[in-house]
């Protein structure tokens, strides 16, 4: 769901400060932001839009630091950044159509924990063995109906945007944010474990998905932050009162698609290729 953007004048900044990339970045614009009129403010204060700078992570936890509080602008600085809206080259152009509120905000899906705590997650839970390194014995049932079980590393709930994150890792569907709905998808399971033979389910926002184990305890794990210790059955839905705000250049849905497509392309991550190639050393000769 869009949502028309109205003009900004006051933002505020995100990035990680012990990142040289992301301080240079972060401190071009805060110039181009006072070329077009545009005060930086402490988040504290109300700002009208929160200017992310970096990865995917670094959006993630502006969320949880916000509460979906502000609309969230995310300029890349990371490998892939599958959530951020802006390259560097379109900085200058984002923070004109801020000023004229030529763009728009995307209202995009959060899980909440029911019961037996109160957890959210842009992205996605992980539900994962109390004890590190052991497998777990996982069953999850959908509106009071068990659907399935295995042993396995894992279950994974997650949202459309979360689709393509740790969820497409465990081959599960990509869901445009249009499709209103969960995901839920074991990880790594054990096949002649599985009771019913399939590794993903896509269920509607109207559904909650309750996940068993029989130990007494399980982690669980939201957007990759911090594991809770919780006692299982826990019971996960669609937040009804709280969703993201993502800041997006252009109304046109099929801009999802340009914007995975852009950022999904194949890019260099440890220098190993290269290293197949010429035989130089990754961690000392090649530069990507």
């Amino acid at each position: 769901m869009m949502e028309k953007g109205r003009p900004a004048n006051a933002i505020s900044l995100m990035y990680n400060n012990t990142n040289p990339k992301a301080r240079k970045l972060a401190n071009e614009l805060k110039a181009l932001a006072k070329k077009h009129g545009i005060r930086i403010i402490d988040l504290n204060d109300a700002p009208d839009v929160l200017v992310v700078v970096g990865g995917d992570g670094t959006l993630l936890r502006a969320f949880h630091l916000t509460h979906g509080e502000y609309p969230l602008l995310g300029v890349v600085n990371g490998t892939f950044g599958t959530l951020m809206e802006v390259e560097r080259s379109k900085v200058d152009l984002s923070l004109h159509k801020l000023t004229t509120g030529e763009y728009w905000v995307e209202m995009a899906l959060v899980l909440e924990t029911v019961e037996p705590v109160n957890l959210i997650a842009l992205n996605e839970f992980l539900i994962r063995s109390g004890k590190i390194g052991k497998s777990s014995r996982i069953g999850f049932g959908v509106d009071g109906t068990p659907v399935n079980e295995c042993i396995c590393d894992g279950l994974l709930i997650s949202t459309p945007t979360g689709s393509l994150a740790y969820s497409l890792a465990t081959e599960g569907p990509v869901l445009d944010p249009r499709v209103r709905g969960m995901i839920v998808s074991m990880v790594a399971p054990w096949p002649p474990s599985l009771q019913v033979f399939f590794k993903s389910l896509v269920i509607p926002e109207e559904s909650i998905v309750e996940v068993w184990d029989p130990s007494s305890e399980v982690y669980m794990v939201s957007d990759g932050l911090n594991p809770v210790k919780v006692s299982p059955p826990i019971k996960v839905r669609v937040a009804p009162e709280i969703s993201a705000k993502f800041v997006r250049m252009s109304e046109d849905p099929s801009n999802f698609y340009r914007r995975i497509v852009r950022r999904m392309s194949p890019k260099p991550l440890t220098g190993i290729m290269n290293y197949l190639e010429t035989g130089l050393t990754p961690s000392k000769e090649l530069k990507f």
